[in-house]
Order: C-alpha cells, then structure tokens, then sequence
C-alpha cells in the first residue's frame, strides 16, 4: 500500500452499492466538480467553498485508497448515493467558480499528522442532519466571522489534522498482487499481507501471529493464512489469491476503521517495507548491494543475467546487469528497479537457493537464504550463520561464541552487531540481509581458506 495518490479516473456507481444501476467513469477533478455542485452553494464564502471542497476530495479518496468497495468484489470506487458516500448527479451543470476551485485544489487531501491516509471527512448539512464531522451550513457561518478555511477545517476535525498538498496524479493499479502468493514467496506483497493479518488477530485472536513479518511466506504465514480463511468463510488452502487479498484488505481496513472519522490511522511504518524504494543509475547504498548480490548469485546460473558487481553504486555495470535481468524475464527492459523488478529478482534468486540443503560442514560458502535473519527466527540458516560467526570469533576474539542452536537470539544479534562495528558496516541491529550474509560468509571463507593451507604457503585469496 503506496502512500496515496490522486486517480487520473474514479469509477461511479449510479446508485446504492447492490442496485443493478450502471457505472461512470470520469476524470477524479470532474467527479469533485460535480458532487461540490450537488452538495454546496456557488454563492457561499470562499473559504466555506475551500473547506468543504476539501473534505469531498478527502472522503472520495479515501474510498479509493482504503479500496472500499474494490476489496469487497464491486467494480467501483464509490457511489452517487449519499446514504453511503456523497451526492453526485449525471450529466448535471458544473457552477463555473466551483469548477475553477475545484482545478485548483483538486490534489489535495486533508490528512491527521502521523497518519497517511485521507481521512474520512465526514460532513453533513448541519441543520436537518448532525454529524461528527463538517457542518456544510456551519462553516457558512464561520467564513462569514472570518475565519479561513483551514481553522473551519480544525474547528470540525480537531487541530491535529495536516493539509496534503500538490500530490501527484496517476493511474492506480489494484494493490492485490498479479499472481496468488503461497509459501515459498517472498516480496513486499508477502510482508503487507503478514502485517495486516498480525493487526487483525488483535480483533480476531484465533488467527496467529505470524513472527516476524520479514517478507517471507513461510509455514506460519500458511497458518495464519488458513486460520483466517476459516474465520471469513474462504476456501481454506493457505493461498492468497484474489478473493483471499481483498477480504485481508476489507478486515484490516475495518478492525483500523479507516471509513470513520476518528479512526486508528494508517502511520508510514505500517506501510513502509524493508523492500527498499526505485533503484537506478546513481543509487547508492544496502539496497544496491541487494540487488547486486542477487544478480551475481543469479548469474551463476542463468547464462542471459550478468554478474553486478557489489560495490553499492549503481553504475552503467549494474544498469546492464539490471537490463539483462529484464530481457531474460520478461520485464520492461530500462534498466530500472521497480517494485516489479525487486520482487521478480528477489523471487528467482529465492528458487534457486530453495533448492540447496542448508548443512553446515567446514569451508562450505552457502548462499543467503532468502529471507532477513533476526531474532526470533529458526531454522538451518540460523545454525549456518552460527558456525560461520563462532569460527570468525577465534579469530575476532571481541566477537563472542554462542550455542549452535538454530535459534537467533540475544547472543547471535550480540555476534552479528559487533561484526558489523569491526569491519564498519552499516546498520547498529543484528540483522542478518543479503549484504551483511555475504560479508559474513566472505569472511569466514578468508579465514578458513588461509587456515587450511600449510605455513607459508599462498592461500589463494587476498585477506579481507
């Protein structure tokens, strides 16, 4: 779930959701030009107009942001009829200020500070019906004693609310995925599902936590997925398709109760993935590095891919590489990393070390898992990072030995954090990504190549 933006187009349905009334669909700046017509008077105050302009802006696009009606099946964004969103009249005439206001304003959202979301400004007319939010009526009279729009907004929707201003316009893809996710996959789709479904269990308890939501579907997201799928009636196959995406949505928006004025509130955090933003030419840093690793790794064995190499800037080199990533699987070929392209890189690199056996024996270099280690997670991996940190520490002595176990504890991130300050890289927890496994592999291979050889001889590698 992006942070939001305008639609280029909004769907409209021509009466109550379940009517068999048809759709419209027309430019979002057009749509708000006709329900400010239908809804308010040209002859008020501007800053009434400007108010409550903006509070149609901001229940429209929270219809469309949070996927209201999308999530539960319908074709549309919203409807015409104003017992359930706002009013909006086909074909009616546009009063010529509003339509000016309306080109002015029309990307622009009312926000809460912390919160990214639009808010659900509820309004209503203020003298045949109350409401917690605007009074259209109301704020007449406020404009007429002076006030400005904005403390007309504060006065009904409280001060802690934020004016989102010059947003950009473009066309909104559905957020639920082009393929149905299942255990195995990994990407940022994987980790928004994992997170929803840990908010949901708060309301709905019997659905398990699923720790940590790191990105990969693994056996407890299966769990969860199930769990829930049983609780709302799916087909109960562990798989998140369509009809499985859009209920996780539909829930999640409702436990938050994101349709209503005074609701949780979506933070950045929520939203915000460790699947980093748009990589290209002069892009530096972890994110870089990824990328690089797992097009390396790739390259091994798909002969079309070309090794990058991992310096953290993203060069001409890295662009080829990129593009030839591209070409060989079918994506856009601009040498860009999208969403797309990560999740598609992250996916082949993931099916390619699925199928390695995760044992430790002495010298053995295996590739990064697939998935971020930190605390709390289990598993091969786990045990392998163990043995390659507990055999670099005879050597590193500030780095203490602890049990292999196969469990990431305190002592592992305690391993992982001081390895990090020694050979100063990035970061201060003890997570484990794909930059810092090689680094740490890296390592360990030095270490053990020069200690396997006899005294004196060349061990065949500089010592990093």
């Amino acid at each position: 779930m992006p942070n939001p933006t305008i639609p280029e187009q909004i769907v409209v349905h021509l009466g109550a959701p379940d009517s068999d009334a048809m759709n419209v669909s027309l430019s979002f700046a057009d749509y708000i030009k006709n329900v400010a017509s239908s809804e308010i008077f040209p002859s008020w105050p501007q800053a009434a107009l400007r108010a409550n302009i903006l509070a149609q802006i901001s229940v429209a696009l929270n219809r469309v942001y949070t996927e209201f009606y999308r999530s539960r099946g319908y074709n549309f964004d919203i409807t015409s009829s104003p017992a359930y969103d706002q009013t909006f009249v086909y074909g009616r005439d546009i009063f010529g200020n509003i339509s000016e206001l309306v080109d002015e304003i029309f990307d622009s959202y009312i926000r809460r500070q912390e919160y990214i979301e639009p808010l659900f400004a509820t309004f209503c007319d203020g003298v045949e019906v109350s409401c917690d939010g605007l009074s259209q009526w109301g704020s007449v009279e406020l404009a007429n004693q002076g006030r400005d729009y904005f403390s007309i907004l504060q006065n009904y929707y409280g001060n802690n609310i934020v004016l989102e201003e010059n947003v950009p316009v473009q066309n909104i893809p559905s957020s639920a995925p082009p393929v149905t996710l299942r255990e195995g996959d990994t990407g940022r789709d994987v980790e928004l599902i994992q997170r929803k479904l840990n908010r949901i269990s708060a309301n709905y308890p019997g659905i398990p936590k699923i720790y940590p939501a790191d990105g990969f579907f693994g056996p407890s997201t299966t769990d969860a997925v199930r769990k829930f799928q049983e609780v709302f009636g799916l087909e109960q196959d562990g798989l998140v398709g369509r009809a499985t995406w859009n209920q996780i949505q539909f829930v999640y928006n409702a436990v938050k109760k994101l349709y209503t004025v005074n609701s949780e509130g979506i933070r950045i955090t929520d939203v915000q993935t460790r699947y980093t933003d748009t990589l290209q030419e002069g892009s530096t840093g972890d994110g870089v590095l990824t990328i690089q690793y797992y097009l390396s790794y790739i390259a091994l064995f798909v002969p079309s891919v070309i090794e990058a190499a991992m310096d953290g800037t993203f060069g001409p080199a890295t662009t080829n590489a990129v593009k030839s990533f591209q070409r060989t699987y079918g994506l856009p070929e601009n040498g860009i990393v999208d969403r797309a392209t990560w999740d598609r890189m992250e996916n082949v690199y993931y099916e390619i070390v699925s199928e390695i056996d995760y044992e430790f024996y002495g010298g053995r270099i295996l590739p990064f898992p697939g998935r971020v280690l930190r605390e709390g997670i289990e598993g091969n991996d786990v045990r392998v990072l163990q043995e390659y940190l507990n055999y670099i520490s005879n050597t590193y002595t500030e780095i203490p030995r602890t049990n292999v176990d196969g469990v990431f504890g305190p002592q592992t991130a305690e391993q992982v954090r001081i390895f990090k300050v020694i050979f100063d890289l990035p970061g201060e927890s003890g997570r484990v990504n794909a930059p810092i496994w090689n680094a740490i592999a890296s390592v360990y291979d030095d270490l053990y190549t020069g200690g396997s050889v006899n005294e004196g001889q060349f061990p065949g590698n500089n010592i990093s």
